[in-house]
């Protein structure tokens, strides 16, 4: 892939993203104005930039502890440590993310924090199931998520989605209190305000879901980007699909795909990603890294943690692992 398809992508996802996220604001911002005028539609403008700056979010310890994740020592994973370092480099990090083992056959991984202080959680299922080539994608999927400060973006989105909703609920109770005004009295009802009130909250939803899609895809590329190859990405996602219908099929008789509605995916069908991959192929933007660490090391182990997982099911906490 040269450099100019890189950049086209990289732009492309960049104004995906800005335009989601300004029309999740100007939504949370007219939803204010439709119920008490300019001064709140003002306030809630304000609010979108203190959210934004000030990145408020949830600690990392905190999620942490919801999938009873521990910190993986260096001497039980140091050639994975040993990626994670080399992939923070290349991607310009200033602090290596610190390795978290997440005890679940499911195949898994997520990044957390932000560049100065950020966690990749890997499950025991990613360990098991994926060569050291396709851990190194995975990884370096993670680390572009901190690299690009997607963590902050979707806190941000996640925040002014929940406060849209709270705005809109607040907007129907009113009307509803001043029904009988409305129904017996000759006031006139703006019918445009009031359907963008009842359907702000399906709206901020689809939105958020089209962000994490565009996110998802820079993080792909970012991927492939930082190991110089696409094509262990593509690996590693084609076995996660495999292995996860797997665990699905063994919950249910018969076995059988169970179909998700795809607007309602968090993130992008993973044969779309691995056609895009595909399309990507080698890159010319980097050096491989596996010239410069050997990723088909198989006369040493790549970690020696002890396997002591939990069976795939739903959590109280709303998380499956």
């Amino acid at each position: 892939m040269d450099s100019e398809l890189i950049v086209k992508h990289k732009l492309l996802n960049v104004f995906q993203s800005a335009a989601l996220l300004i029309i999740l604001a100007a939504l949370m911002t007219y939803i204010a104005w439709a119920i008490a005028g300019e001064f709140l539609a003002w306030i809630a403008f304000a609010l979108v930039l203190f959210l934004y700056f000030s990145n408020p979010v949830i600690t990392p310890q905190f999620i942490l502890k919801m999938y009873s994740a521990r910190p993986i020592g260096i001497h039980e994973a140091q050639p994975i440590h040993q990626l994670v370092q080399a992939i923070a480099q290349r991607a310009g990090l200033k602090h290596v993310p610190k390795l978290f083992y997440i005890p679940s056959r499911v195949i898994n991984a997520f990044a957390l924090g932000s560049s100065d202080d950020s966690i990749v959680a890997i499950s025991d299922g990613v360990l098991r199931k994926l060569n050291l080539e396709e851990l190194a994608a995975i990884l370096a999927h993670e680390i572009t998520h901190v690299k690009n400060n997607d963590i902050r973006v979707m806190t941000f989105a996640d925040i002014a989605g929940r406060i849209t909703k709270i705005l809109s609920l607040l907007g129907q109770i009113l009307i509803f209190v001043n029904l009988p005004l409305i129904l017996f009295t000759n006031m006139q009802l703006n019918w445009i305000p009031l359907l963008i009130m009842v359907f702000a909250p399906l709206v901020s939803d689809f939105i958020q879901l089209g962000l994490s899609r565009v996110r998802e895809y820079d993080a792909d590329l970012g991927s492939a980007i930082l190991l110089g190859d696409a094509r262990p990405l593509a690996s590693a996602l084609a076995k996660m699909e495999y292995y996860k219908h797997n665990i699905l099929g063994g919950l249910f008789v018969p076995i059988q795909k169970i179909p998700e509605p795809s607007l309602l995916r968090t993130h992008p069908p993973t044969e779309e990603r691995i056609r895009r991959l595909l399309e990507f192929g080698k890159t010319a933007h980097l050096e491989p890294l596996s010239q410069r660490i050997n990723l088909y090391q198989d006369e040493l182990p790549v970690h020696t943690l002890t396997r002591r997982v939990h069976n795939p099911r739903r959590r109280f906490t709303g998380f499956w692992y």
